[in-house]
C-alpha cells in the first residue's frame, strides 16, 4: 500500500521531523523550510503531517475488507501503521496538536459521527454520535491546547470535551445568512478559543459549476461573522498556524490547479502561500 525508495536517499536524514506536508496532482509532498520538498508514495488522501513533522497521517481505500482506513506512515522508518479505528469505513484524520491523538470521521453503521485514538493505537473513543433525527457529525478539528474537539452536523457547531460533554454549540442560524454550509464545511477555533474560523459557499456569487466558497471568522462573543477571504477568489478548507490562516483556493473561475493563500485572522495581508499545491498541514515545532 506504500512504496519507500529505501536505497536511494529520499529520506536520508529524516532527524527532527518536516515542517510541512502538502498535496498536488502527481501527489503528497513533505519539505522543510529552504529545501526542496519530497515526494512521498502513499495510497491514499487527506494527507495530515505529525506536529513533530515525522508522521502522515491519511485515509487508505486500498484495504480488502473495508471501505476506507485511516493509517499512518512513519517518514523515518518508512512504514505504514493501518489504525485499529473500529469502524469499516473512516476519513479525513486530524493530528492534535500534541500529538497524542488522531480524530477522524467514523460511520457507525447508521450515519456519520466522529472518533479519536491514542497514537499507540490502543483504544478508539466514540466523541459523537447522531441521535434521534439529527444529521451525523463531520469534519473534525482540534483546538490549540488538543483537550476540545470541534465538529459540526449540518444544523450547528459542537466544541467537545475528550470526555464526549459538549461545552459549547453554536447554530447555524448565526452564522452569515448569505453562505450555504456542507458536511465538508470545517470550523476552526482560534488560540485563544474566542473565533471559529469556517468555510461556507456563497450563494449570491457565480462561480464555475456551482457557488463560489469563502472563509469567515465568527466572533464567539458578538456571535458575527466577518469575510476574510476577498470576492473574486474561491477559499475553502482554512488551516491555522498560529494567528495566521492558510486555505485552499483559486482565483476567479480559474480552472484546474489550485493554490494555497494566506491571510491574517482580519482578513489583511491576503496572498499566495503556495502555488499549485494543496491540502497543507504544519508541524507545531
Amino acid at each position: 500500500m506504500v512504496v519507500f525508495c529505501a536505497g536511494c536517499g529520499i529520506f536520508s536524514n529524516p532527524k527532527g521531523g518536516f515542517d510541512y506536508c502538502y498535496a498536488t496532482s502527481k501527489g503528497v509532498y513533505v519539505g522543510r523550510y529552504g529545501k526542496t520538498p519530497t515526494r512521498v508514495y502513499i495510497n491514499g488522501t487527506d494527507p495530515c503531517l505529525s506536529p513533530d513533522g515525522e508522521k502522515i497521517a491519511y485515509t487508505d481505500a486500498g484495504a480488502p475488507d473495508r471501505q476506507r482506513r485511516i493509517a499512518v506512515f512513519d517518514l523515518e522508518a518508512g512504514k505504514v501503521n493501518f489504525l485499529d479505528t473500529g469502524c469499516h469505513n473512516c476519513y479525513g484524520p486530524m493530528w492534535s496538536p500534541d500529538g497524542d491523538y488522531l480524530v477522524y470521521n467514523a460511520w457507525t453503521g447508521k450515519d456519520w459521527g466522529i472518533k479519536y485514538i491514542d497514537k499507540d493505537n490502543q483504544h478508539a473513543v466514540l466523541l459523537a454520535e447522531p441521535t434521534d433525527s439529527l444529521m451525523g457529525y463531520t469534519s473534525p478539528t482540534w483546538s490549540a491546547d488538543s483537550k476540545k474537539i470541534v465538529v459540526q452536523n449540518m444544523n450547528a457547531v459542537y466544541i467537545y470535551g475528550l470526555d464526549g460533554k459538549i461545552l459549547q454549540s453554536v447554530p447555524f442560524e448565526q452564522m452569515d445568512t448569505a453562505v450555504s454550509f456542507s458536511s465538508a464545511s470545517s470550523f476552526v477555533l482560534s488560540k485563544k478559543e474566542d473565533k471559529l474560523i469556517y468555510w461556507a459557499e456563497m450563494e449570491g456569487e457565480a462561480g464555475d459549476d456551482e457557488p463560489p466558497a469563502a472563509v469567515f471568522v465568527h466572533d464567539l462573543g458578538s456571535g458575527k461573522s466577518v469575510r476574510i477571504s476577498p470576492k473574486g477568489y474561491d477559499c475553502w478548507q482554512p488551516v491555522l498556524k498560529g494567528d495566521t490562516v492558510f486555505c485552499n483556493g483559486k482565483k476567479g473561475k480559474a480552472a484546474g490547479k489550485g493554490n494555497i493563500y494566506r491571510m491574517d485572522l482580519d482578513g489583511g495581508h491576503f496572498a499566495l502561500a503556495y502555488k499549485n499545491r494543496m491540502d497543507v498541514s504544519f508541524a507545531q515545532r
